[in-house]
């Protein structure tokens, strides 16, 4: 695996995968869509593999750094810390 296939994993990750994640959870928790474990399985499973796969790269290159945008990166982490308390009930 080379860094090109690397930068196309973490692009898919970082910028389809974990916000559909996200958007799966926010638009469960408002009850537009219901919650299947189905989904939810397979949502995490994608996450996990290609986490996994970042990570073993990532070890045994550990020169190899993956640069995202950081305004995306501060609004996501927003978005999931918001879904946390949404979730744990604080705002209602």
């Amino acid at each position: 695996m080379n860094e090109k296939t690397m930068n196309i994993i973490n692009t898919i990750l970082y910028y389809v995968v974990a916000p559909l994640l996200v958007l799966e959870f926010v638009l469960s928790d408002l009850g537009l869509i219901p919650f299947t474990k189905y989904l939810f399985a397979g949502s995490v499973a994608v996450f996990l593999i290609l986490a996994g796969i970042a990570f073993v790269y990532k070890r045994k290159h550990p020169e190899y750094d993956f640069k995202a945008n950081d305004l995306y990166t501060k609004i996501v982490f927003l978005v999931i810390l918001m879904e946390c308390f949404y979730t744990a009930g604080f705002f209602g």
